[in-house]
């Protein structure tokens, strides 16, 4: 026994190891803190731990095979410290971007309720530990089980093994394309939330604009009517009802934005590279 654990010890550097495994470990829970479909912030610590350990192992021996034997490792605690905060940015970068598309339809639901006038409804969203209006926390919740009905957390997976070819865990992102080009695209995809928001919330704020308007001029011819309040109770059933008679053109449109944003993911580690 002690032969074999001898011509072991030979044939593997367990340091080496060890640091690999940190390092990888280090990028997939930045991510996992952030992406809804693995975690989220509210996920127990243990599931997050779970998530994170399973993938690191999954990535480990593949990144361990492509790592060259001569390539240099933090072994000083200064250097190790340094690779470790580089994992960490580089997970946060690829968690937003994944995440974008959730924070949207949130907004797009809140958006909704302040136009139906029923922001005042605040639901708990545990995958983010916010609490959401009622159409936001429906969006969101709809989202995340469209986007893991249809299996998109694959390619996702498969581009995070591509960031470990793109930015090795013994290296610095190199921003070949330059720095700015990366800052002006993650500074495009931040702005583009709000205004896909919009969008997605237009169609129930045109129907609450027409109903606000229809009992202004009721308003007008009959002054004695208290048309403020008939609008209330319309607004909110005209907006659900819109919401649910559209139903399909909403996956349909989360859906679009759920590929652009594995694109986005895509582009992001390539102008990282």
């Amino acid at each position: 026994m002690q032969n074999l654990m001898g011509a072991l010890a030979e044939q593997v550097d367990f340091t080496r190891t060890i640091i690999v495994f940190a390092l990888i470990m280090a990028r997939i829970m930045a991510i996992v803190v952030l992406v809804p479909f693995l975690g989220g912030k509210n996920a127990p610590m243990e599931v997050k731990m779970g998530v994170g350990v399973t993938l690191t192992m999954l990535l480990w021996p593949t990144v361990l095979a492509n790592l060259d034997p001569d390539a240099g490792l933090p072994l000083n605690p200064l250097g190790f410290l340094l690779m470790m905060m580089k994992e960490t940015f580089v997970g946060l970068v690829i968690g937003f971007v994944a995440s974008k598309v959730f924070y949207v339809v949130e907004i797009a639901g809140q958006l909704i309720d302040i136009l139906r006038g029923a922001n005042q409804i605040q639901l708990q969203v545990p995958e983010i530990e916010e609490r959401s209006s009622a159409f936001g926390s429906l969006q969101f919740q709809l989202l995340l089980a469209l986007f893991l009905a249809l299996d998109l957390h694959r390619p996702f997976i498969a581009a995070l093994f591509e960031s470990f070819v793109a930015v090795p865990i013994n290296d610095f992102p190199h921003f070949q394309a330059g720095f700015g080009p990366f800052v002006d695209y993650i500074a495009r995809i931040t702005a583009d939330i709000l205004v896909i928001a919009v969008l997605l919330a237009m169609p129930i704020g045109i129907v609450t604009l027409i109903i606000e308007t229809g009992f202004g001029l009721i308003n007008r011819v009959a002054p004695q009517i208290n048309a403020y309040f008939m609008a209330m109770p319309a607004k909110v059933l005209g907006g659900c009802l819109v919401f649910f008679l559209s139903i399909d053109l909403i996956l349909e449109q989360m859906l679009g934005h759920s590929v652009r944003m594995l694109e986005h993911v895509d582009a992001v580690i390539e102008l990282m590279e």
